[in-house]
């Protein structure tokens, strides 16, 4: 029998997993090498190809991947149900056929290779999603709304695929995708639809088995959408001798977010009386298009946006509808009013029926991940662009043509090559390797700049090919872009475990391209029917629902900072298997900042919604959460803004965390907070606890209420650009608890740093070292802004206080919640929890650039900001934190209130154009 190598090893894989998978428990190491050993003897004396091969490397790769998925964890996702949300598929599953959920499920794990734990994890969410919809086969009739949520790029399509699948065998007959607003994104939707649930490709009039389909076509979906093409007219006319009332299969559109395809759609499912057939509408990227902006904006209810109406006239027309939104940023979603319910068009698109949110596995690469080092020395995947606004400047015109590439770029250019030849001396040739350069908004720009990057490339693997195979000393004499090659392998990849020698000869690659993604190319990714060594140069189309297949490098120098903006542009999130140590991420400290400061806000508020499993959870007690979080302040404030130029805000402040995080600069205001700190210090001195030692060297238990009030009433904070420490609400909310004869004693702590030639005398028995932060390019003249991620606090501090046992119990809270991670990753949310005492901090700041920051600008030739005199000038100033505990009390939100500027200064407005927004 001939065959390829690739298709012997995959023999080889699929039988050992098929086995291994039916033996009860985690295997051994051992019993898993010797199972695959075992198929390859089996299989080695059909296929010729095996004499070829080195069977211990073989074996052992593939035991290597086998037992590296075995390590990874995924926790189940969690839910918020209305009172109407009946289970009902406990009952009835006995009675349903499988057949689409099964197929799919062995082609997770015997084509895709997806690890135990990924596929035990998308078995159960499919499942429980499905019980949180209604059962299509009951008698009357139903409308249900819900929302899924999930992390960027973490598998949300392989999620509903799953749910699509089970729907079908439930009894859904209707199903509806609606995949982006640009046909790029339908058409990766359509095609991973047709790997995973209908079978075959319809191309040219042609039937083409893949994904689940190949081998088997016993039953398969009516497939009423193309990669060719979305729903139209012609499509509408060939479909119209084949009723859904004629067949038992489900109908499946993949649509895009377009009014004309959406009202194709609905006159075809009118005209051919599907009503009372059960709906199941998917809505990716439910948060893009979707959301009523008119009523958000202008609050005019009867008037929808066009998409927006025309959804809700697609559930109002069928007797049984179930809508399904997906994102990764949801806090748009849960705030559509759920009051809004018009004659024309129904109610809007709240999830008011459920939310259920899906966890990350311990291999996703993530923020966490990518970001959770920023503060730290060295890091392991991010690095800094200084230089790219001397070539493309961030606020830049549609037309500016960039006429060179930013040496940070080069570098970045460099690094791929590098992992990609890493990447074959591990996988041989069958894998993907993708570099995302995301710099402009504008087309033109981005065309200019995928020229450039051609030219480079193409440069380096010229050199690849005519001294790859000279030996290293002769190779590196002769060619200045293998020398910087040599280089950047040093400083990124010197422990990848393939020496120099090794990686010179590999350095050629003939299919190495660069892609423009964007309206004016006619550039195409092309993942399916070649394996991709591709640059994908863009803007918008590569920061929304595109998936970047094998995605290694990402340059990123944009400045948008709204929230969704942010994390949807986050493309190099996902799963990286056996590749994750090779990935890079270029971007400019500010925006590196940004990213890590939502993140840390993002997953402190979810941890708060994890919180509530213990308690009755509806959608109503999600979007309170959301809507009440400190932490949402950041992440939703320009959907609070609206369309006012001062917003209030009600904050619920049980287990809630405040800090300051900017400072006025005049010189009186700066010793009256001070003297603030010092008469509070040297009023507190009897309430010395100082034996906990280390971080909490400066601590005082049992300190008495009054004398915290007392400080925060002195304390002049500046509402502006620290608007979360406004001292109104929160001395409003610890009077209201005192009330209930909480908060009466507090702890205080004095936190320091490490430095010791930043001293400052206080009142208190020891040498006190200032804490040293650096000021943030949203400084000005008159107020300095800590950072670019807006922190004060160092996480662990709410540990402070805590006895041993407490400290333990809250990490192994949060080491449950987060797939076992480890205990000094833990959120402090998870100290709050456990807290019976609030926790206030003093802050002694010293504000100054790092030496290496100072050093490297100063090479650069760099000038300090306007605002700050020179690189080596210093400011001192004292901050505060407070951390609340939780009470089990009923508490009412505070009220907060920001006006434009405030706002603004949290997470400005995206300055990205529509430019690059436009229909295909």
């Amino acid at each position: 029998m001939d065959a390829t190598l690739e298709q012997f090893i995959n023999y080889i894989d699929n039988s050992a997993r098929d086995k291994l998978e039916n033996d009860d428990g985690v295997p051994e190491e051992a019993d898993v090498a010797d199972t695959y050993s075992q198929f390859y003897t089996a299989f080695a004396g059909i296929f010729p190809v095996s004499k070829q091969c080195d069977k211990d490397d073989i074996v052992r790769r593939l035991v290597e991947k086998y037992c590296s998925e075995l390590t990874i964890k995924k926790k189940l996702g969690f839910e918020f149900k209305d009172e109407d949300s009946h289970p009902w598929l406990s009952e009835a599953e006995d009675s349903i056929e499988w057949f689409y959920w099964n197929r799919y499920r062995r082609y997770l794990v015997r084509d895709k290779k997806w690890a135990p734990a990924a596929v035990k994890s998308i078995d159960r969410d499919s499942r429980n999603i499905l019980d949180l919809m209604a059962d299509p086969l009951e008698c009357g009739s139903f409308t249900r709304r819900g929302l899924v949520v999930a992390s960027v790029q973490s598998g949300k399509t392989a999620n509903y695929i799953g749910l699509i699948s089970r729907a079908a065998d439930a009894g859904y007959r209707i199903i509806i995708v609606m995949a982006g607003v640009h046909n790029v994104l339908r058409n990766q939707t359509q095609a991973r639809l047709e790997d995973g649930f209908t079978g075959f490709n319809i191309e040219n009039s042609t039937v083409e088995p893949v994904g689940v389909g190949k081998g088997s076509q016993a039953r398969r979906p009516i497939a009423c959408t193309s990669r060719e093409a979305d729903f139209s007219t012609e499509r509408a006319k060939a479909l119209r001798c084949i009723q859904p009332t004629q067949t038992n299969e489900p109908f499946l559109f993949v649509v895009k977010k377009n009014s004309k395809s959406l009202q194709q759609v609905i006159e075809w499912l009118d005209a051919s009386n599907s009503q009372d057939q059960p709906l199941l509408l998917i809505d990716d990227e439910a948060d893009n298009a979707s959301i009523n902006g008119k009523y958000k904006l202008e609050k005019r209810e009867n008037e929808p946006t066009k998409i927006n109406g025309q959804i809700r006239n697609l559930l109002n027309l069928f007797n049984k509808a179930c809508y399904v939104g997906y994102t990764a940023t949801p806090f748009a979603n849960v705030l559509i009013d759920p009051s809004v319910d018009s004659d024309e068009y129904g109610k809007d698109l709240f999830p008011s029926n459920f939310i259920y949110t899906l966890e990350e596995s311990s291999d996703y690469f993530g923020a966490k991940k990518v970001f959770g080092d920023y503060d730290e020395p060295t890091h392991k995947h991010l690095r800094f662009i200084d230089d790219a606004d001397d070539v493309l400047p961030a606020k830049h015109k549609s037309s500016f043509e960039p006429f060179m590439l930013p040496l940070s770029l080069k570098a970045a250019i460099r690094t791929f090559v590098l992992a990609t030849t890493i990447k074959t001396l591990r996988f041989g040739t069958n894998f993907h390797s993708t570099m995302m350069v995301n710099v402009s908004p504008y087309k033109k720009p981005q065309n200019c700049m995928r020229n450039l990057v051609e030219d480079y490339l193409n440069d380096l693997n010229t050199a690849a090919k005519s001294y790859g195979a000279l030996n290293p000393e002769e190779a590196l004499e002769a060619s200045p872009h293998l020398k910087d090659l040599k280089a950047t392998w040093e400083l990124e990849y010197a422990g990848c475990g393939f020496g120099w020698s090794e990686i010179q000869p590999r350095l050629y690659d003939p299919d190495y391209h660069v892609l423009s993604i964007n309206t004016d190319s006619g550039d195409a990714l092309d993942y399916e029917n070649r394996n991709e060594r591709v640059i994908a140069v863009g803007g918008y189309r590569l920061s929304r629902g595109l998936t970047l297949e094998g995605l290694t490098v990402s340059y990123y120098s944009r400045n948008a900072r709204a929230y969704d903006a942010l994390m949807q542009m986050a493309r190099w999130f996902g799963y990286r298997p056996q590749y994750e140590d090779l990935c890079r991420v270029w971007m400019t400290d500010e925006a590196a900042g940004w990213y890590k400061y939502v993140a840390d806000s993002t997953e402190n508020l979810f941890d708060q919604l994890r919180s509530m499993r213990q308690v009755k959870r509806t959608p109503k007690n999600y979007v309170l959460k959301i809507r009440q979080s400190p932490d949402a302040l950041t992440v939703t404030a320009r959907n609070k803004m609206g369309a006012g130029q001062k917003e209030k805000a009600p904050i619920d402040l049980n287990e809630g965390f405040v800090e300051t995080i900017a400072f006025d600069r005049d010189a009186e205001i700066v010793a009256d907070n001070e003297a603030a700190c010092r008469d509070l210090l040297s009023a507190i001195k009897g309430y010395a606890d100082f034996k906990d030692g280390g971080s909490y060297r400066y601590l005082y238990k049992g300190v008495p209420v009054k004398f915290v009030t007392a400080f925060l009433e002195a304390y002049e904070n500046e509402d502006g650009l620290s608007p979360k420490s406004q001292k109104a609400p929160i001395l409003s909310y610890v009077n209201e608890r005192l009330l209930d004869g909480e908060l009466k004693e507090w702890d205080v702590l004095l936190a320091h740093g490490s430095r010791s030639n930043d001293p400052i005398d206080l009142p208190v028995d020891g040498t006190v070292s200032m804490e040293q932060r650096y000021p943030g390019s949203a400084s000005n003249n008159d107020v300095v802004v800590v950072g670019e991620k807006h922190r004060l606090s160092s996480r662990g501090v709410e540990a402070a206080g805590l006895s041993a046992e407490e400290r333990k119990m809250a990490e192994e809270r949060y080491a449950a919640d987060h797939s076992g991670d480890k205990a000094k990753n833990c959120s402090d949310l998870y100290y709050r929890q456990i807290r019976r005492r609030p926790l206030l901090v003093l802050h002694p700041i010293c504000m100054r650039f790092g030496e290496i920051k100072i050093k490297e600008k100063k090479e650069a030739g760099k000038e300090a900001p306007s605002w700050w005199k020179s690189w080596d000038v210093q400011e001192c100033v004292f901050g505060w934190s407070i951390s609340f505990p939780h009470t089990d009390k009923q508490t009412r939100p505070v009220t907060y209130v920001f006006n434009s500027v405030a706002l603004e200064n949290m997470m400005p407005e995206p300055e990205d154009s529509d430019d690059d927004y436009e229909d295909d």
